[in-house]
């Protein structure tokens, strides 16, 4: 059900903005306590409306039943080559990569999901704690950062550098790991009338600058942004001017530059007075860097504050857009940081803010509720408080809760439906361990090449039977059988034979239950345009007293 935030924000806003402009799709992690089905979803525009309103443009992306995708610190999309990826921070501390091997629109099937770097191995501890992550483009590298932070600095914690040097899919070998900036260690940056020591033990969030080759986090115990670049190639951000006052919106740091707006009061601190009567509070937990997405083509840094207005009044719902303008790597100067929405002009405040991602010239908020918002400046007057600038283009109806976000550009990932040529049918049986087998594939028969069809849910280290045919209807051997045959007769009661077995595939599942045969089509003109009918057949001598049971089916044709 919508909320009744929901539902104002419908008569307030319009929803001509973002459709203008639709490059993009949301790839968020989300889920309900009740319905246990955390993972990642998708806002895909089914009906080129430009919005994700519709019912049916919620779809899952990665929801694995919480094999391995539990809990997400963040989410990144990235394209390397011609392969599209997510990478996400989940439980384990670990990096997971996802990627949708079988064009199915989703990445839930067998080793579509992978895990890319452990962060307690990387850094050499029993216990980490990463928060965000994004990438240098160019190299590959991503920057991880590390809030291990229990009333000061822990081993492990301060920002990580994770590079794939070998090309195996991971960054776990030797070398792999950097400790870009080491939180057991101490860091200064230039103040106003010197050197002012800065924490680097909790940092909350991380942004790249692929212009400039800088990282930028945000410090959650100094509340402000530093920029870390490595100048002499060591490897880390911990030498004499490789560390500075990006941008500072509080006064919680003494010594430190406070942006020239903040302190002038013409623009609003993202900040309140800290609950224990020492200093401030604020949390920039959402930052985003857009190369190019400025009013006149420069670079943008985006910073969204996720407080809470129940706690920290007024710091809620807040965007704010950076550009510095003057070029000196920096956004503490005049007019350099404008706040885009959650001010008091603004059409739509939200109280509080999960996730957000910069694409098409603007940026996607998902708020409390599963809201989703566009914000662009189409005006040029530096805020989203416009006609037009805010869109509320999408919700969630299921009321989850959400969190981390990115943007995929449209067509990165198969919309499901439109994968027309593998369609699952049918109900497997149910296993002695209690599970039901899944067929599932890699790629699509086409004549003259390989391709792959896989198995989960079988008995582990048991044999298994692929069967394929080019008849879901008739099995033309002795005895002649007509599809779909009830296996109760045979001994394995709640299976179903679906398809005709003219060949069969002999495999082994690993320890994992899972098996995948390799199928090569013959390069034969005539056989292009022809079905073929795949099934499973899993021996699993507990299960029943024929001692087998059956996956669904699956028909495909040749390309």
């Amino acid at each position: 059900m919508r909320t009744p935030l929901a539902l104002v924000a419908t008569a307030l806003l319009s929803g001509t903005a973002f459709a203008q402009t639709v490059n993009s799709e949301l790839v968020f992690y989300q889920g309900d306590s009740t319905l246990n089905d955390w993972g990642l979803y998708r806002h895909l525009d089914r009906n080129s409306d430009g919005l994700f309103m519709a019912a049916d443009e919620l779809i899952p992306f990665a929801v694995d039943g919480a094999t391995q995708i539990t809990y997400v610190d963040d989410v990144k999309y990235r394209q390397e080559g011609t392969n599209h990826y997510v990478y996400i921070i989940a439980s384990g501390d670990v990096v997971l990569r996802l990627q949708d091997l079988d064009g199915d629109g989703e990445c839930a099937g067998p080793g579509e999901i992978t895990q890319w770097a452990d962060t307690r191995a990387g850094a050499g501890v029993s216990n980490t704690s990463p928060d965000s992550l994004d990438f240098d483009p160019i190299t590959g590298t991503f920057y991880v950062t590390d809030d291990n932070w229990n009333s000061g600095s822990q081993p492990g914690s301060g920002i990580h550098a994770y590079t794939d040097l070998n090309g195996d899919g991971d960054a776990n070998d030797a070398g792999e790991f950097m400790q870009f900036v080491d939180a057991t260690s101490a860091l200064t940056v230039p103040g106003t009338s010197g050197p002012v020591s800065i924490d680097i033990g909790d940092f909350e969030a991380v942004m790249y600058d692929s212009t400039n080759g800088i990282v930028i986090g945000f410090a959650q115990q100094d509340l402000a942004l530093y920029a870390f670049q490595d100048l002499n190639g060591d490897g880390d951000a911990m030498d004499a001017g490789e560390a500075w006052n990006f941008c500072n919106m509080t006064f919680d740091v003494a010594g430190l530059e406070v942006n020239a707006d903040v302190v002038s009061g013409a623009l609003q601190s993202p900040s309140c007075p800290s609950s224990s009567g020492t200093g401030y509070y604020a949390s920039l937990e959402v930052l985003d860097f857009a190369p190019g997405a400025g009013p006149s083509g420069e670079d943008v840094y985006w910073m969204m504050s996720t407080a809470s207005n129940a706690s920290c009044t007024g710091a809620g719902g807040l965007l704010y857009r950076g550009i510095d303008l003057n070029g000196d790597l920096d956004l503490n100067d005049i007019g350099e940081v404008t706040l885009m929405t959650g001010g008091p002009g603004s059409a739509l405040t939200y109280p509080s803010m999960y996730g957000g991602a910069a694409h098409d010239g603007g940026f996607s908020c998902r708020a409390g509720g599963g809201d989703v918002l566009f914000y662009i400046d189409l005006n040029g007057d530096g805020d989203a408080d416009d006609a037009n600038e805010t869109t509320l283009m999408g919700v969630d109806p299921l009321s989850h809760m959400v969190h981390e976000v990115d943007d995929a550009p449209v067509g990165a990932f198969a919309h499901p439906s439109s994968n027309v040529n593998w369609i699952e049918f049918g109900t497997g049986g149910t296993s002695s361990l209690g599970l039901v087998p899944e067929i599932d594939h890699i790629g699509f028969p086409t004549a003259g090449a390989s391709f792959t069809v896989s198995l989960t849910n079988g008995i582990p280290n048991n044999a298994n039977v692929l069967l394929a045919g080019f008849s879901n209807t008739v099995w033309n051997m002795p005895p002649v059988l007509n599809l779909p045959f009830d296996m109760t007769a045979a001994g394995a009661p709640g299976n179903t034979l679906y398809v005709a077995g003219e060949y069969q595939f002999n495999t082994v599942a690993d320890a994992s239950g899972n098996a995948s045969t390799l199928l090569t089509i013959p390069g034969i003109p005539s056989l292009v345009g022809q079905d073929l009918f795949f099934q499973w057949y899993c021996l699993d001598s507990l299960a029943n007293p024929r001692g087998a049971t059956m996956s669904n089916a699956a028909q495909s044709t040749i390309e």
